[in-house]
């Protein structure tokens, strides 16, 4: 596995990035290993200053929205639906922006990369946490992994502004995608740490602005959703093995839809009818 690191965040954060560059010499063939999917070549780690990734964001989602239009042939009514919904979504990614201590996302269409904000990592108080930053790569190294597995094609899905128009309103990607990468950098972390890595309690040294925005109900609401989409993966994959669960990434009639994501046991039923096929690795 190759990466490469881009490091944009200012001097000031240079060790860093040297650093994740060697976290991710270790988890990225264990990101493989644990998934048996293959990441990127070469995987994309990217180091980028809150203002560029604010305004990242806003170029790919008006991207995103515009195309959208263009491809799905929305009208005008479903343009100003989709607008409202780029509106609700940036909103809620910028006003939460010190917790999101990396993600997985294609600022350029068709160019996955992990993108870290070292200064969410200040207010998490994280970044001198070794475990954590290795937590993090395995994370969102996954999260790469999956955008190869299918080409990107569930996170259009799952980035979609107009859901009904593709056919997908139903489905929760977030319980898979999620649910996944979080039993993966569990499994990973135990790898390398003999017990895994969790961020269940604050660091010492998270900001104030950390812990109020942590105190909220909207975080505490999608950690107990995060919990419950983790357990039904790893029970899914202790069920019926990792091959088939695989298949989840190419078989778009096996993604969970909302109503399973409360009933796990149906949403398992499904890979019984899926024999294995040859592994990614």
């Amino acid at each position: 596995m190759q990466h490469v690191v881009h490091q944009e965040a200012g001097p000031e954060f240079d060790e860093l990035g040297s650093r994740l560059s060697a976290i991710a010499e270790v988890t990225g063939p264990l990101t493989e290993t644990v998934t048996r999917l293959r990441l990127p070549e070469p995987a994309v780690i990217r180091l980028m200053t809150f203002g560029d990734w604010k305004s990242a964001h806003e170029r790919r989602s008006l991207q995103r929205l515009r195309d959208e239009a263009a491809q799905l042939g929305i009208g005008v009514g479903g343009r100003l639906k989709a607008r409202s919904q780029r509106s609700l979504v940036l909103a809620m990614r910028f006003r939460f922006w010190p917790m999101m201590a990396g993600e997985a996302v294609d600022l350029v269409p068709g160019r996955p990369e992990l993108v870290i904000v070292p200064e969410a990592l200040r207010h998490a108080g994280r970044l001198d946490d070794s475990p954590v930053l290795h937590k993090l790569l395995a994370h969102e190294m996954t999260h790469l992994a999956q955008y190869a597995a299918n080409g990107g094609s569930l996170w259009d899905d799952q980035e979609s502004f107009s859901p009904h128009q593709r056919g997908v309103a139903d489905r929760n990607y977030g319980f898979l995608l999620e649910g996944h990468a979080y039993w993966a950098d569990r499994e990973i972390t135990t790898k390398l740490f003999g017990t895994p890595v969790t961020t269940d309690e604050p660091s010492p040294d998270a900001s104030e602005l950390w812990r109020k925005i942590a105190s909220r109900p909207v975080p505490k609401e999608i950690e107990a959703g995060l919990r419950q989409s983790t357990d039904a993966v790893t029970d899914l994959i202790d069920t019926v093995g990792l091959d088939v669960f695989n298949q989840v990434w190419t078989q778009p009639d096996l993604m969970p839809t909302k109503a399973e994501s409360t009933q796990p046991q149906t949403w398992q039923q499904r890979f019984t009818h899926h024999p294995p096929h040859a592994s990614s690795l």
